[in-house]
């Protein structure tokens, strides 16, 4: 039988075009989507971790503070310190540890002031977080080196003196004279790449905050070569805990990128859930893609095999060949598949990295299991693809393989069996689908989506071939390539399903990852626009006003899309100030325009509890307000002008004429500015408005930096969208093209019977371009709906889902498919009209 199967190999391998195209890029895309996972876990280990990428373990703020609700945990059992610092140094195993801060510190350059945030030096050159680029690192208290982009764009240079101050926990002010010594490389971490990163040596952050002041974020530890980081966790517990810290976590850099990531997405770890989906995908579309091309090629090849029986060869025999063949082409095809991933993602890194300046942190990575996982399941799938029809056609005798089978209907046995199991798996499923989508768990809802749609596969044949055949009955406009296009369809229904299937599976799984993308991005838009309300802020935190000459100018400059001032008109009973602004303006400056307060309402931070606000006008009138609590945790209250007058009876006037008399600035820009232009437009405003830079803030630079990140990740999606787009492509080229192969001797019967050339052509065309329509568009439908639920399932994490379907996107899709369903029968419909009626006839 080996040397059968290498025969077949070798006669139709033409044959075998089609299951190899199929398995090599679904293996493809079952490794890219692995490497993904990994390049994009490095990626961020590079962006959001890159204050821990080079350390053996990382100690951070973590566990489960168990107190009842008015306790508040002691500083000493969370604050991570000097003391814990010197015990992890103490530890056996520990070959280095360096205390990772972010202090926030003022930098006087010239006649300006600046915001910086401040890291010390690490004695050990393997835990420096700040990569030099010219220079050298400060080792004295005089001494600090400033980030490549703020040193450019501020005209810092090496040998320039500044000036960095701080004000201590007892209110006092300090400040040093330090000379730049060393230029590093920008920082891609979004908390602190959006500001001036300073490194400083350990002696001058203590006479700045003052020794006991001193707290770290998180401390990075390098361990003894022969030491086991996993081993080494226990004992380092040991001496925290000794020093009174109880709320804390070991971790290595890889699970600490998760939990930073999980902290971000609300506590759980849904990027590597998503991403893990991602895969599990790839792995059915693969089987199922296969499965059908395989399925195609058993049943045109039913008579060939039923013949070799007849002349001796027993079921096994015939089984073992086929699933050798499977075996060398699943093999192959895996193979270069991955070799495929690998060059298209290293390809696309490096475009990435290279192009996109904000995306310089992107990391190719190519784990042992990217490349060997994808391997044996390509293979494994191509066998189990081979061995299901195969077995099936085994099990017919070889007198009744020579003749039509019975195709599944409501009225037989397997059209029954189908339609049970069919419903079942779609009522599971679904329940399953709509569950994980409420609760927020993909991976339940995965699993929905799993059960359910092979429910909806076994239910096509009954009603895809009927509603082709009432569609093309509708538009065939009575010629005879018409009719006879609407006949097949129900003459011959596994013929038409399986052409259907391909590209169903393929559409449905195009327009989940359109939907589900479009979704999820413009719902994390919308949870970021809540967290980070106001793009630029400027606040003296003073009694200060703008004319309106500077207001106007800063509304003229470029970037920026609207401009709200903000007057103070009381206080809050917890002491914070509040403001009164037009709302029509205030919505114009929001990013989340569903936050705008009404009458009696105040916009508040995060840290607010309750329903209402407790407000006292500056004329001494009170009221209590309804609160909208937003997801930002700075954000003075903000109210209406109507609600101004009304419930505090401030008016415009009276606010302007009072005694404190104070504006704050809220500022929306255009979303297309780079980072550059963001911190251009930052110093022409606070040069026209006549305050320190400092004073100009905001959340632009964050939410820039964190869309960055998004954007990698969905231009992921996208390339893994592009991929599936091919799978579906290659899926109907190969289900079309056999099917017009397997109907040589039908279609030559045509022609002898008087059909033209012409006529044939245009009977497969339709036939071709009604399948491809009805699946194209049942496709979209299903891939809508797996699309939102599974959106839905991921942004329960986030916030609120803001649904968003691409509707151009989605009639492409069905233009494309019904284009490529035409494109794909053309070359085998040339070959039908060609050949002579007679030697048509006399093919098997």
């Amino acid at each position: 039988m080996l040397q059968l199967a290498i025969s077949n190999l070798k006669t139709y391998s033409r044959r075998f075009i089609a299951v190899s195209l199929a398995v090599m890029i679904g293996t493809a895309f079952l490794a890219a989507t692995l490497m993904v996972n990994a390049s994009a876990t490095e990626s961020l280990k590079n962006s959001i971790g890159s204050s821990y990428a080079s350390a053996d373990l990382v100690l951070g703020s973590g566990g489960t503070m168990e107190l009842a609700p008015e306790d508040e945990p002691k500083p000493e059992t969370y604050v991570i310190g000097a003391k814990a610092l010197k015990a992890i140094e103490g530890t056996r195993g520990v070959a280095a540890a360096h205390g990772v801060t972010s202090a926030a510190l003022s930098v006087h350059a010239g006649n300006r002031e600046y915001y910086a945030v401040a890291n010390t030096a690490a004695k050990d050159k393997q835990l420096n977080s700040s990569a030099l680029e010219s220079g050298a690192l400060p080792t004295g208290s005089d001494q600090a080196a400033v980030d490549a982009t703020y040193a450019n764009e501020y005209n810092i240079s090496i040998g320039d003196v500044l000036e960095v101050g701080n004000s201590t926990s007892e209110g006092k002010e300090t400040s040093q004279h330090v000379k730049v010594t060393g230029i590093t490389a920008a920082s891609n971490d979004p908390f602190t790449g959006s500001t001036m990163n300073l490194t400083i040596s350990q002696s001058l952050l203590d006479s700045l905050t003052g020794p006991e002041d001193v707290s770290y974020s998180r401390i990075i530890l390098r361990a003894t070569d022969a030491t086991d980081l996993q081993s080494l966790k226990a004992p380092l517990s040991a001496s925290l805990e000794a020093t009174g810290l109880k709320y804390f976590a070991v971790n290595t850099p890889d699970e600490q990128i998760v939990d930073d990531v999980a902290a971000f997405s609300g506590g759980s770890d849904q990027l590597t859930i998503v991403l893990l989906v991602f895969a599990l995908i790839a792995l059915v579309v693969t089987g199922l893609v296969v499965m059908n091309t395989f399925a195609v090629l058993i049943a045109q090849r039913t008579r060939e095999l039923a013949l070799m029986r007849t002349l001796g060869a027993v079921r096994k025999q015939i089984r073992s060949s086929v699933l050798i063949e499977a075996l060398v082409v699943g093999l192959l095809a895996s193979a270069a598949g991955v070799l495929l991933a690998v060059g298209i993602m290293a390809g696309l890194i490096k475009i990435l990295a290279s192009n996109v300046s904000e995306m310089s942190f992107a990391t190719l990575d190519v784990t042992p299991q990217a490349v060997f996982l994808p391997i044996l399941a390509g293979t494994a799938i191509t066998l189990l693809a081979a061995w299901v029809p195969a077995r099936k056609a085994m099990s017919v005798s070889p007198l009744a393989a020579l003749r039509p089978a019975e195709d599944a209907a409501v009225g037989n046995k397997a059209g029954k069996v189908r339609i049970v199991f069919g419903v079942l798996l779609i009522l599971g499923g679904g329940a399953a689908l709509a569950y994980g989508a409420i609760e927020g768990n993909i991976l339940i809802a995965f699993g929905g989506g799993l059960l359910s749609f092979p429910g909806v596969l076994m239910l096509g044949s009954l009603f895809l071939p009927r509603t082709v055949s009432a569609i093309g009955a509708l538009t065939s406009g009575g010629t005879v390539p018409g009719k006879l296009a609407s006949l097949n369809a129900v003459r011959n229904p596994s013929r038409t399903t399986a052409t259907a299937t391909a590209l169903l599976i393929g559409v449905t799984l195009v327009s989940m990852m359109m939907v589900g993308a479009q979704t999820a991005k413009h719902s994390l838009g919308e949870a970021l626009g809540s967290e980070y309300l106001v793009d630029v802020e400027v606040d003296t935190y003073q009694d200060t006003t703008f004319t309106p000459e500077a207001l106007g100018k800063v509304k003229a400059m470029t970037g920026v899309d609207a401009l709200a001032e903000l007057t103070l008109v009381g206080t809050a009973e917890s002491g914070q100030d509040i403001f009164a602004t037009d709302t029509q303006t205030l919505k114009s400056v929001l990013n989340s325009t569903k936050q705008v307060p009404g009458a009696s309402e105040v916009l508040v931070g995060q840290d607010n509890k309750g329903k209402t606000l407790a407000a006292t006008g500056i004329g001494g009138t009170e009221a209590k307000l309804r609160m909208i609590v937003t997801e930002s945790n700075m954000l003075q209250p903000v109210i209406g002008w109507d609600t101004a007058n009304a419930q505090l009876g401030v008016t415009r006037e009276a606010a302007a004429k009072a005694g404190n008399a104070r504006s704050v600035l809220w500022v929306k820009v255009d979303d297309k500015l780079d980072a550059a232009a963001l911190r251009s437009l930052s110093s022409d405003m606070s040069t026209t408005l006549g305050v320190d830079e400092y004073a100009v803030g905001g959340a632009v630079m964050q939410k820039q930096m964190f869309n960055t990140v998004i954007d990698m990740l969905l231009l992921i999606v996208s390339g893994l969208l592009a991929v599936a787009v091919l799978i579906a492509l290659i899926g109907v080229a190969n289900t079309l093209s056999l099917s017009v192969l397997e109907r040589t001797r039908e279609n030559s019967l045509l022609r002898a019977l008087g059909l033209t050339r012409s006529q044939l052509k245009g009977m497969l065309a339709t036939e071709a371009v009604l399948i491809g329509g009805v699946a194209a568009l049942l496709g979209v439908l299903l891939g809508s709906a797996y699309g939102l639920l599974g959106a839905q399932s991921v942004m329960g994490a986030f916030g609120a889902m803001s649904v968003s379907i691409p509707w151009l996107q989605l009639a492409a899709v069905i233009g494309v498919s019904v284009a490529a369903a035409l494109a794909a029968s053309v070359v085998p419909a040339r070959r039908a009209a060609k050949l002579a009626p007679v030697q048509g006839l006399a093919s098997e």
